[in-house]
């Protein structure tokens, strides 16, 4: 969505508040708010970053929402350069409007920069900005909750994307395990392989085919550490797998080979992206039968539609929660933590 078509009804910065003095600003800019627009927030939506980097790539990808969700955004910027000096907050509040539908809708944009001690203790700071009725949505583009996380308790779901965690793959799998007993989960890295499972699943598809879905011999998956895990994990669990049968490695695209031995013939189902083109091709070869090939375009992965479906996702995602039991007894089975 273009930047001009969002109108900043009103805006308060200042540095050094208490949260009590930036709900009063909120206030004070909803009466401009309520004047020259129809506010329909949908969501509390808490996004938290590390760095100001992160808070502007946060805040363009919130824009672009805006049309589809408008809601109150907090983007809370964890200042960890002096972990152990005082608690203070800086604040910025913007108040936006944006056409819809023939109307003008508002959204709430509130930037606090927490320092200190006080960045452990986040539920404190964003449960007075908590919308009465709607959900609360917790956002950690490029991080996970620590055990523990007080703020996991204010949430009602927590949107992540284990892909950008910069950590070992073994402690994220760990991790978002740990995190999806406890929230609902929507993880952006599984869901930009929703094309390629959906693709396997359709290469099944027929009298012919079905059979061999039920004598799989082998699997072989290919990709950076999160898709591949994920989508091993997936299969494992989806066709009764053990461990020995699931052949992972390493790889800049993703690739997925499934070997199966029906009535005596051996079938190769595959779905690979190979280079830098966005296609995904996908073939069937039967021994002594058919032979089939489709090549279709990659969906496009904008940002802000991602985090779009992700937000509409309610409940857990039990087929997510059971790739990742997959994944993590792939890793187990490799001699990972």
């Amino acid at each position: 969505m273009p930047e001009s078509a969002i109108t900043t009804i009103g805006s308060w910065e200042s540095a050094d508040v208490t949260v009590a003095q930036v709900e009063t600003a909120l206030t004070d800019l909803r009466r401009h708010e309520q004047r020259a627009a129809v506010r329909t927030s949908v969501l509390t939506l808490v996004a938290v970053v590390g760095s100001d980097g992160e808070a502007v790539g946060a805040r363009g990808i919130i824009h672009d929402l805006g049309a589809r969700h408008p809601s109150r955004t907090l983007i809370i910027i964890a200042d960890d350069v002096e972990p152990e000096g005082p608690n203070t907050t800086d604040a910025s509040v913007w108040v936006h409007a944006i056409e819809r539908e023939g109307r003008a809708v508002c959204f709430e944009e509130v930037v606090l920069r927490v320092r200190g001690k006080a960045r452990h203790h986040l539920d404190s700071i964003v449960e007075p900005f908590a919308l009465p009725d709607v959900p609360m949505v917790v956002w950690l583009p490029a991080g996970l909750p620590s055990p523990g996380d007080p703020l996991m308790q204010a949430a009602n779901r927590v949107v992540v994307d284990s892909r950008a965690v910069a950590e070992a793959g073994g402690d994220v799998l760990a991790r978002s395990a740990t995190l999806a007993k406890r929230l609902p989960v929507a993880d952006l890295s599984w869901m930009r392989l929703e094309q390629w499972r959906s693709m396997l699943t359709g290469l099944f598809e027929g009298a012919l085919y079905r059979p061999f879905l039920e004598a799989v011999d082998r699997v072989e998956v290919a990709g950076n550490h999160g898709p591949r895990f994920l989508l091993g994990g997936w299969l494992l669990r989806r066709l009764s797998l053990p461990p020995a049968r699931v052949d992972l490695r390493r790889a800049d695209h993703v690739s997925v080979v499934i070997h199966a031995v029906s009535g005596g013939r051996k079938g190769t189902f595959t779905v690979i992206r190979q280079g830098a083109e966005r296609e995904i091709q996908s073939r069937v070869d039967i021994e002594d039968g058919p032979q089939l090939e489709q090549t279709v375009m990659m969906r496009q992965q904008w940002p802000s539609l991602a985090l779009a479906s992700a937000l509409t996702r309610v409940g857990h995602d039990e087929i997510y929660e059971e790739a990742l039991a997959g994944a993590r007894e792939l890793r187990l089975a490799e001699g990972g933590e």
